[in-house]
């Protein structure tokens, strides 16, 4: 009777940390607050040694929370090698024991470990495994199938906080894309340029600007029509995706107007690679350039200011790098011109 007693409350106490779990993580999008409270309450309900939550990164396995998870890994490297991890991942199946020592899951066991009892339980989202939740004993047979079921729960409240946080970070994303050309819009630039001026002044550091004009646009748009001026400029925004830096940054300023962030850069490494890039998009084919462009090619012409050199404002900075891009047209454009001071 006192075991049954016991069962009751226990089903009890999980069912009320269930409640308070779903009602506590509503609409978090915070995954680390999550996760810290959610290893807290494995703790307070299960009463296990150690547990933790992991999440999954292709191969890569990081600690998210733990209790007590750690000190006995310590130094061990968690790996999505480990057997226990594989076989989550492959058979995207929770795994139980009593006794870990003689199951298939004994190698997961770091040298002079005593654990016993496992669950390890899969973070599905969109049926891929992004994570897993461990809770472990010192005791045999610790864990039972409501346990279990406690945990599964759990594992999916996680999954919802991942699922949720990926969709922000989509939304947001796109809310920072330009539709057409898929590179940064003018107001991602704008926050761009502000971080990494206060970046640059807080560390003595420097970066450049490379504003971009893609040559007779309008006679190509007017000859060809908006469609294939559409393409032209993706094809142009690809071309440069593909010649920057992977810390550069590209943004669609305006129209045909394009601005390059070069971080750390001086203005001679921008001039380098603003050299670079008009000889590529000379060098490059575009339908139907011969029969609409003056010179019969696509060409771009580049403009280049500095900070701190040129300004130490964002405003002025880019007025600076207008200003080159102008006189880089006036003087014929398919150029490269550094803003000089007058």
């Amino acid at each position: 009777m006192e075991d049954i007693e016991e069962g009751i409350q226990k089903k009890l106490k999980i069912l009320s940390a269930i409640s308070r779990i779903h009602q506590s993580v509503g609409a978090d999008l915070d995954l680390q607050k999550v996760s810290d409270d959610l290893v807290k309450e494995l703790k307070n309900i299960l009463g296990c040694t150690g547990c933790a939550i992991l999440l999954i990164d292709d191969n890569n396995v990081k600690i998210a929370s733990n209790i007590g998870f750690s000190n006995m890994f310590s130094g061990k490297k968690i790996s999505a090698d480990m057997p226990a991890i594989k076989y989550i991942k492959e058979k995207k199946r929770s795994i139980k024991t009593g006794d870990i020592a003689h199951s298939d899951f004994s190698e997961c066991i770091p040298t002079g470990c005593s654990m016993n009892s496992l669950i390890c339980s899969p973070i599905l989202v969109n049926t891929e495994v992004k994570g897993i939740i461990h809770i472990d004993s010192l005791n045999k047979n610790a864990f039972d199938e409501d346990d279990l079921l406690f945990v599964e729960l759990l594992s999916k409240e996680v999954a919802n906080v991942i699922q949720r946080t990926q969709l922000f970070t989509k939304t947001k994303e796109l809310s920072q894309r330009d539709e057409l050309t898929g590179c940064f819009n003018r107001r991602k630039m704008e926050q761009d340029l502000k971080d990494e001026a206060s970046r640059a002044s807080r560390y003595n550091n420097s970066f450049t600007i490379l504003m971009i004009d893609c040559d007779w646009f309008k006679k190509y748009n007017d000859y060809h029509g908006h469609q294939k001026g559409d393409e032209l400029l993706k094809k142009l925004v690809s071309l440069i995706k593909r010649n920057i830096r992977s810390v550069d940054k590209i943004y669609r300023y305006g129209g045909e107007e394009f601005l390059i962030l070069l971080p750390m850069a001086q203005k001679e490494q921008g001039q380098t690679l603003g050299e670079r890039l008009r000889e590529l998009v000379e060098r490059e084919d575009f339908e139907g350039e011969q029969e609409s462009q003056p010179e019969k090619k696509v060409t771009i012409s580049i403009g280049i200011a500095n900070f701190p050199q040129d300004s130490k404002d964002i405003i002025s900075l880019i007025k600076a790098a207008d200003s080159a891009l102008y006189s880089a047209k006036e003087g014929g454009r398919n150029r490269v011109v550094l803003y000089q001071k007058n």
